[in-house]
């Protein structure tokens, strides 16, 4: 959802500041315009985006757990060291920036490169997964499997020919008449999940989409 550009949150963090004022959980600051969340785990301080990329939620107010956090709106959780949405309803990462220490001073200064996941497949996986129901659970099901290289195929159980859509957008900015229909697909046309077979009940009831390949 498109909402207006509020002024940065907190200190600068790219100018520093004291570790004795660094959170004893967490602590809002910015980057230029951007919104940043550093977070202590431990003996460690991470830096992420300050919003969750569902439907940016105030990650400032979420729940940290070990090196994971979650956020209040809807329970989107994420890697606090590699930005990874590790639950549903978020789809995608956020970015994580880099900590660097200088005396007793903490800097913020620049976002890391996106790290690749790294996950090795189950040597007694199935040769195929049967996922029941086509929403967004179901669809946040498929699409971790097929980040985490699932070389099966998934099976979706529909009464819905449609792909999966953003159940929220769709009942409520969508019929206001306040959202376009585009925003209301999970992910676009040209995304295609790991072997998928979505099974509805309509004329239109069955469509494979086949692996995209690297």
């Amino acid at each position: 959802m498109a909402d207006q550009q509020a002024a940065p949150a907190g200190p600068d963090l790219s100018q520093g500041v004291a570790l004795s004022n660094s959170p004893a959980r967490s602590c809002l600051g910015n980057v230029g315009d951007e919104d940043v969340l550093l977070v202590r785990s431990g003996s460690e301080i991470f830096a992420v985006d300050a919003h969750c990329s569902h439907y940016h939620g105030p990650l400032a107010e979420g729940l940290v757990d070990g090196e994971s956090i979650r956020c209040p709106w809807h329970h989107a959780c994420f890697d606090l060291r590699t930005g990874e949405a590790t639950r549903a309803p978020a789809l995608n990462s956020i970015a994580v920036w880099k900590v660097e220490h200088e005396g007793n001073r903490i800097f913020v200064r620049q976002k890391r490169e996106q790290p690749k996941l790294s996950v090795k497949g189950a040597v007694d996986a199935p040769a195929r997964i049967v996922i029941v129901g086509g929403g967004a659970a179901g669809f946040a099901a498929a699409e971790m499997l097929r980040r985490q290289e699932y070389r099966g195929s998934i099976v979706m159980l529909s009464n819905e020919a449609a792909a999966p859509v953003d159940r929220p957008n769709l009942s409520k900015d969508y019929l206001a008449g306040s959202a376009p229909e585009d925003w209301l697909p999970l992910r676009p046309e040209s995304f295609t999940p790991t072997r998928v077979s979505i099974c509805g009940s309509g004329p239109r009831s069955h469509r494979s989409i086949p692996r995209r390949e690297p």
